[in-house]
């Protein structure tokens, strides 16, 4: 893997393109401002800074249908309306920076244990970022992901803005609005087929009133060095202490092999598949010191996994920080001689 453009494999770039490369960005390229969102929660965290004064009068919020559940974010002054089954994903990258903003949420239909994000999986992605001077219109022509698209103005309830099909029957399958200096973009990938549940879910989109933001509770992490956590990475694996183990993991994690493709998941998802190696006799061993640097992904430390019968295998532990936290974000296991 040279880059952490191959986190999601086979995905053009574009508004899901871009929204999962910042979920499984290395360590190294992390934004000195950020800010991250409550996950899984109906109501997200404060900004670290007062949005900027709108360009465009605020939607109206509209009943939720029978059925659905409305899913607001009070940071980025939107709601969408999910159906039975569907959430936020662990895997959202939320408020990556502040200024300017870029902020990404992923919205799928499976439980947190199966979660796991690739460029086939059925789900909804809205982004908001600084308009940096385009229209809607000019956003989504600079962000299709998809081959002969079609990009024209369109409209959602009230508010203007722009829509992108493909495919012979005009598949909507992305729509952009501008709102407080930012374009709020929702897309939902095509497979070739009209999927009536994302078609739904996309037109659901509403961005708030002004008067919405900012509401909610920040939570400050509580700070954890490096090398406090390298310490109870070792000593949690040693155990097998999958509790251990993932008190001190991000709630997604990149797992896979280098050179290779890896998948993001869930915590939850990651350490089902963790319980199992156990099981089935591997043993982890890791070497706390030194911590090293790739120019790629940024902090880690090296493990060894055992199982008999088998040549060890080098894993290693990917390690970021969120403010004066540092967790464990990647497992990536290394072909020989790399």
């Amino acid at each position: 893997m040279g880059s952490a453009a191959r986190c999601v494999p086979n995905l053009r770039v574009g508004i899901l393109g871009a929204a999962l490369l910042v979920a499984c960005a290395p360590p190294s390229s992390a934004p000195a401002a950020t800010a991250t969102s409550s996950p899984g929660s109906p109501t997200a965290a404060v900004p670290t800074q007062t949005p900027p004064s709108p360009t465009a009068t605020p939607s109206p919020t509209a009943t939720v249908a029978p059925g659905l559940t409305r899913y607001t974010n009070t940071e980025l002054g939107y709601s969408l309306d999910l159906p039975a089954g569907w959430r936020r994903a662990a895997c959202s990258a939320g408020v990556v920076t502040t200024s300017p903003l870029v902020a990404s949420e992923i919205f799928v239909g499976v439980p947190e244990a199966e979660e796991q994000i690739t460029g086939g999986t059925r789900m909804v992605v809205v982004q908001v970022r600084d308009a940096q001077g385009l229209t809607p219109l000019a956003w989504l022509q600079q962000n299709a992901s998809q081959p002969e698209v079609r990009v024209e103005p369109a409209t959602l309830g009230d508010r203007p803005g722009a829509r992108a099909s493909v495919g012979a029957p005009g598949v909507t399958y992305a729509l952009a609005f501008a709102a407080r200096g930012w374009i709020y973009g929702i897309e939902r990938p095509y497979f070739g087929a009209e999927d009536e549940e994302l078609r739904r879910i996309i037109a659901t989109l509403q961005i708030l009133n002004d008067a919405t933001l900012g509401r909610g509770a920040t939570a400050t992490p509580i700070p954890r060095s490096i090398e406090a956590l390298v310490d109870a990475i070792a000593g949690a694996f040693t155990r097998e202490d999958l509790s251990a183990i993932a008190e001190a993991m991000t709630p997604c994690v990149t797992a896979g092999a280098v050179p290779g493709d890896t998948t993001l998941l869930s915590r939850t998802a990651y350490l089902a598949s963790l319980a199992a190696e156990f099981s089935a006799g591997t043993s982890v061993r890791v070497q706390s010191r030194p911590i090293e640097n790739d120019p790629n992904f940024g902090r880690f430390v090296r493990s060894t996994w055992s199982k008999a019968g088998e040549p060890d295998r080098r894993v290693d532990l990917l390690l970021r920080a969120s403010g004066d936290r540092w967790s464990l974000s990647a497992v990536l296991f290394r072909a020989p001689g790399n």
